[in-house]
């Protein structure tokens, strides 16, 4: 019997009349390494299907399996409805509120446009104020060749059952308009001296004006004079 040994390995030699018979640990481990070589091959192969897999969630009964899922990813088209309403709502909210701005304008036309006759209000400015606005006469006292001019103007526009107010306050918050948009000059029959118009509607007139101070542009009320606007409005 003859024993050999080497690094790994064992070999072991018999020797039967003439006849050698062979034992070799290397065939072993051989077949155990590629045992563990076949697992990993195919444990990466799984792994690599695994992460190859994309999943198909599917929302409604008849989606096809092969179309993209909308799971996670919404339209663009339901993206610019859902902005639209939300633009929406925020011009809603702004249209409602009441933050007690004001503009100073002259009579007559600052009575004529809080008794809804004037319907129009020219500005040489833009202003993104909408909703609400108060409106105050200037100090400045018309004359009775002004006011009569500004009233036929508008007997030709409204025609002849309008019926005019009977003074015309100044230096006084008249009432409010709620203005519905600011546009840059359009043809129309009361205004067109000016670069922006006020669109206004839902003229409300105060029974008794309220003395103020006016300023330029569109300007903010204090906190009393709102209230007391407000109180003899509603």
């Amino acid at each position: 019997v003859v024993s050999t040994q080497s690094t790994g390995k064992t070999r072991v030699t018999l020797d039967f009349a003439g006849r050698k018979i062979m034992e070799d640990s290397t065939a072993t481990l051989d077949s155990e390494i590629g045992v563990v070589y076949e697992e990993n091959s195919k444990d990466n192969r799984i792994r690599r299907e695994s992460e190859d897999f994309e999943p198909v969630f599917i929302d409604q009964p008849n989606l096809p399996l092969n179309r993209t899922s909308q799971h996670f990813t919404t339209p663009k088209s339901e993206l610019n409805k859902k902005k639209a309403a939300i633009r929406n709502q925020d011009k809603d909210f702004k249209l409602l509120r009441d933050e007690g701005m004001c503009l100073t304008m002259h009579q007559p036309w600052a009575s004529l446009l809080v008794a809804g006759i004037k319907k129009i209000e020219g500005r040489s400015w833009y202003s993104s104020h909408r909703g609400r606005l108060w409106i105050h006469a200037a100090a400045k006292q018309p004359t009775t060749a002004e006011i009569r001019a500004v009233e036929d103007q508008y007997l030709d526009i409204r025609g002849n059952d309008v019926i005019f107010p009977e003074f015309y306050p100044t230096s006084a918050i008249l009432g409010c308009v709620f203005v519905e948009d600011v546009l840059p000059k359009f043809e129309n029959e009361e205004e067109n001296s000016s670069e922006f118009l006020f669109v206004c509607k839902d003229a409300m007139a105060l029974p008794v004006s309220i003395k103020s101070k006016g300023q330029h542009k569109i300007w903010k009320l204090g906190k009393q004079e709102h209230a007391t606007v407000l109180d003899q409005l509603f």
